[in-house]
């Protein structure tokens, strides 16, 4: 079962409805494991940092999505065995697996699955639909937010095996696809066929470009993407937000990053407010994760592989770590304005700053809970515990441009990774992101 098929809908008396993945959004890495119970209020200061963005960061992601749902209502129409969402899965499996083979199986950000579909052959589109064959988290689960709030999809319900492509999403995958002609046949067309045919796909020249997340995203379909961006769909208050803050990022230059020092002209106070605010907390939440990465590590060097929270507070490192949590727990709450629904981030950053260190230590690991727990008072591994700091996820399973990109986004401190996306996807909007994420051997060096 995949954990963001349904999305969260969170509404005022039911007259309105906030989309967002279930779960922690995060970039890739091990901090995703550790969610703190922190969960909602993470979704709502990335809501208000870029409204209806998702997990979406470069626009490909949002056409091989539509096309699946496309897809999908054709085979429907003579079978009723069909899910929308494995069909996207297969569409967008399909995607990477031509990708690879074009260009010689080179890991890019922008590709999953290089382990999963290295070697196979014979591929059917019956193979590619089965649950297991691809990768547990395609990048279609990132884009469910998206692909309702700009207008590509009708929702029906929460689950992306409802979605119905509305008028804009099938002149989404027509300018994006609309060159390319794979059999002869119309791209759509020719995956509605591959889908019924139980014979290998061969994937032509014409079939990889139309869907290779590494291959640029015709004019004409930029265009439209980034008009639903800054318009979404109807009268969507939220629009503001995502335009102003695509203006703002396509005016930063990489060799001034933007600080947090001056607000932009062209975002408002209440969101420059609430970008600074969340920042504030991702801040505070991530030093709080660094911490319990400290305290794991003295817990597995312990001969019982237990500690109590007492004991803990006494090592210089986890002391360090301490210090700065409560400074910046403290940052947040001197701002005395809390969005988050039952004031989460407020009650975690007092969490974070009581007198007794070795309480902070004892509140922290009651919310991790998975890698690590509380057991008669003394600090013990949980069902995920490693002992050891854990590097990013391999590509495989990891969501998201990836570290080694995001470090490079010249962007204020602690800021939503939606603001970080964002920037991305202005540069894939002008077909500049491809030289951002595999810059020169030259330019990496110096």
């Amino acid at each position: 079962m995949e954990i963001a098929d349904d999305i969260l809908l969170q509404g005022a008396g039911g007259l309105q409805m906030d989309w967002g993945l279930l779960g922690p959004e995060q970039l890739a890495g091990s901090r995703r494991t550790r969610t703190l119970g922190l969960g909602a209020a993470v979704r709502k200061f990335n809501q208000l940092a870029v409204p209806g963005l998702g997990g979406v960061w470069f626009a490909k992601q949002l056409v091989l999505a539509t096309l699946g749902v496309i897809v999908a209502e054709r085979l429907r129409q003579t079978s009723r065995n069909v899910k929308t969402l494995e069909v996207a899965n297969a569409v967008e499996a399909l995607a990477c697996w031509g990708a690879f083979e074009s260009n010689g199986w080179r890991r890019d950000a922008r590709l999953r699955g290089v382990q999963k579909l290295a070697g196979k052959v014979g591929l059917t589109f019956a193979k590619l639909r089965q649950s297991r064959f691809y990768v547990t988290q395609p990048m279609r689960m990132a884009t469910v937010e998206a692909l309702v709030d700009l207008g590509f999809v009708h929702p029906g319900s929460t689950r992306f095996n409802s979605f119905r492509c509305t008028e804009s999403g099938r002149d989404l995958v027509e300018a994006a696809t609309s060159e390319y002609r794979p059999y002869r046949l119309t791209v759509e067309d020719c995956l509605v066929r591959l889908a019924i045919e139980s014979a290998p796909i061969t994937v032509t020249r014409d079939l990889q470009r139309a869907l290779s997340p590494i291959e640029p995203l015709a004019p004409v379909a930029r265009d439209l993407v980034r008009s639903r961006l800054c318009e979404g769909a109807g009268a969507n208050q939220d629009a503001a937000r995502r335009k102003n803050g695509l203006a703002w990022v396509a005016s930063i230059h990489p060799e001034k990053p933007a600080r947090w020092k001056a607000r932009p002209p062209t975002i408002d106070v209440d969101h420059w407010n609430d970008l600074r605010r969340g920042a504030l907390f991702f801040q505070a939440r991530d030093i709080a994760i660094d911490l319990l990465i400290e305290i794991e590590i003295a817990v597995a060097r312990t001969n019982a592989q237990a500690m109590a929270s007492s004991a803990a507070a006494e090592i210089p490192a986890i002391q360090k770590h301490l210090g700065k949590l409560r400074n910046s727990a403290q940052r947040f709450l001197d701002e005395e304005d809390d969005p988050t629904e039952a004031r989460i981030a407020t009650s975690f950053c007092r969490e974070c700053i009581v007198a007794d260190p070795a309480q902070i230590i004892s509140n922290l690991v009651t919310r991790d809970r998975r890698v690590l727990q509380l057991r008669n008072n003394n600090i013990v591994p949980g069902s995920a515990f490693v002992g050891r700091p854990q590097a990013e996820d391999a590509e495989e399973d990891a969501a998201g441009p990836g570290t080694e990109n995001v470090s490079r986004i010249p962007l204020p401190e602690g800021i939503s990774s939606r603001v970080q996306n964002l920037y991305l996807f202005e540069l894939d909007l002008n077909d500049r992101l491809g030289t951002f994420l595999n810059p020169l051997a030259d330019e990496e060096t110096a």
